[in-house]
């Protein structure tokens, strides 16, 4: 199969000003956006006490559309006696029907410390087998596990496979040979290239087809699971 080339994103680093939050308990924190304009939030970690925040909801708009999900966030207090820290998102709630978001976690980190945590996998160009072929791209993979130290994680791994053939599957071995720090099992599939009658099976019979003519079945198993 075809070498893919990797390419690592570094992870950004943005501010976020943020202000101490009284505000306890379902009602009141549920007005802070829609009366303050203001967004409820927690970091929490490093053996420290958690502390509940609020920030301008529409400031945290702007670091979102600018990718801050994935970077280093330099939280940087509204008190004048807390030092700002550093964090990473660990989970945004957003409001089912309008879409923005309604709290934030972040977790405290140290620079200097490994962390293992998973990456965003992006895929570049289309297939070969796809392209010229007529086949069908199935990817199963959508993030991969790194571990590395904090000031060195990835804010996402590019890798092209506009070289992929028909038949061909990309497994996370394949990664492993460019990127040692990846953590995540190895026999994992990240995409397989379908043939055109496969592509136009369900999902369960292209399994069982592969599986007749004798030809690689580990894509399928991992679609199903």
């Amino acid at each position: 199969m075809p070498e893919v080339s990797l390419k690592l994103h570094e992870r950004a680093q943005v501010s976020l000003k943020v202000a101490s939050r009284p505000e306890h308990g379902k009602g009141p924190v549920g007005q802070l956006r829609r009366l303050e304009g203001q967004v409820p939030g927690v970091v929490y970690g490093h053996k420290q006490a958690p502390y509940s925040f609020k920030t301008s909801a529409r400031d945290f708009e702007q670091i979102l559309k600018k990718g801050g999900q994935n970077a280093t966030i330099r939280i940087e207090h509204a008190e004048g006696d807390k030092k700002s820290e550093l964090a990473l998102v660990r989970e945004i709630q957003y409001h089912k029907v309008r879409g923005v978001a309604m709290h934030l976690d972040l977790l405290r980190i140290d620079p200097t410390e490994t962390l293992r945590a998973n990456v965003p996998l992006i895929t570049v160009g289309v297939p070969d087998g796809v392209r010229n072929g007529g086949g069908a791209l199935q990817q199963t993979l959508t993030s991969i596990e790194v571990e590395c130290m904090v000031s060195e994680m990835p804010a996402a791994i590019e890798i092209d496979i506009s070289s992929l053939l028909i038949g061909d599957s990309l497994h996370v071995s394949d990664l492993m040979k460019q990127e040692s720090r990846i953590t995540t099992d190895p026999v994992r599939t990240i995409v397989n290239v379908l043939a055109p009658r496969l592509a136009n099976l369900p999902e369960e019979d292209a399994g069982v087809e592969e599986g007749e003519e004798g030809e690689e079945t580990e894509g399928a198993e991992e679609t199903q699971e």
